[in-house]
């Protein structure tokens, strides 16, 4: 019990001091992530904010949780960069970290939820994934300026199911299934997309191609196949139209979670 909580204070002195970032941390020790965090708690809805989830490795993470922005879902972030970070080309200290599939261990500043430069380490992200009540992943953009409920604009969503972005490292591309996408305003729901990926850049939705792929929807773009407009990481070429990639400070993040059904309330499925 004293390890745990010399861990927790650890974590939790390190990210005050370099993030910015706050929450309550002492009530969230025994659940495996933000959407169990929210269950354990179904007479209040939590602040956004700094948490702590315990890992099947046993050990106290904090984490930063989203109970708000986007109802009925509750998120954990296991990772976020800025476009600079995030370009393929990048020589930033830290930026290989940002450009592999989470199928590889690259932490960077795990103790420190932000979203300037922040990723989980695999262990943790795979803990996240089989809680009991994980089911989806989600790509914002500059999160932490949004307003709540947030607006799904420059947003992606689909289940684990559907593609599971913890086992998938080389795709180029794959035609997967995505509950629900919009690229700088077009929109589409339910819809097979390309999805590229590989053992040397991080997962992305290259738009201004998948016109050519899959269903091949189209979301119009002056961009093609050269150069082409990534979007939600791998930042090879880029469309300043989007929220992700506006600009070098611009954010990218990345989620796991579920839906919160509370006991007096049905979700419609049809509606999200």
């Amino acid at each position: 019990m004293k390890l745990t909580l010399l861990l927790i204070t650890v974590c939790y002195t390190v990210g005050i001091f370099t993030t910015g970032v706050y929450g309550n941390m002492a009530k969230s020790v025994l659940h495996a992530s933000c959407l169990e965090i929210r269950y354990a708690s179904p007479n209040v809805l939590p602040k956004n904010g700094l948490y702590a989830v315990s890992t099947t490795e046993g050990q106290v993470q904090p984490v930063y949780c989203d109970f708000q922005s986007d109802a009925p879902f509750v998120w954990t972030l296991v990772e976020s960069f800025t476009r600079q970070l995030g370009k393929y080309v990048s020589k930033l200290p830290g930026a290989i970290n940002f450009r592999k599939p989470y199928y590889y261990n690259a932490p960077f500043n795990e103790c420190s939820p932000q979203f300037k430069a922040y990723r989980l380490s695999k262990a943790t992200m795979t803990s996240i994934a089989n809680a009991p009540r994980t089911t989806h992943w989600r790509a914002t953009c500059n999160f932490e300026h949004k307003s709540y409920p947030m607006k799904n604009r420059d947003y992606m969503r689909t289940t684990m199911c559907r593609y599971n972005i913890m086992k998938i490292y080389s795709a180029g591309p794959g035609c997967y299934y995505m509950d629900y996408v919009n690229v700088r305003g077009y929109t589409c729901r339910n819809c097979q997309l390309p999805i590229f990926v590989s053992p040397s850049y991080h997962m992305t939705f290259i738009s201004s191609r998948s016109r050519d792929y899959c269903q091949k929807w189209v979301f119009p773009s002056p961009y093609h196949t050269s150069p082409q407009e990534s979007n939600f990481g791998h930042f090879n070429a880029y469309n300043t139209d989007h929220e992700c990639s506006a600009t070098r400070d611009s954010t990218t993040n990345y989620w796991f979670g579920g839906i919160y059904q509370s006991d007096t309330k049905l979700v419609n499925y049809h509606l999200l």
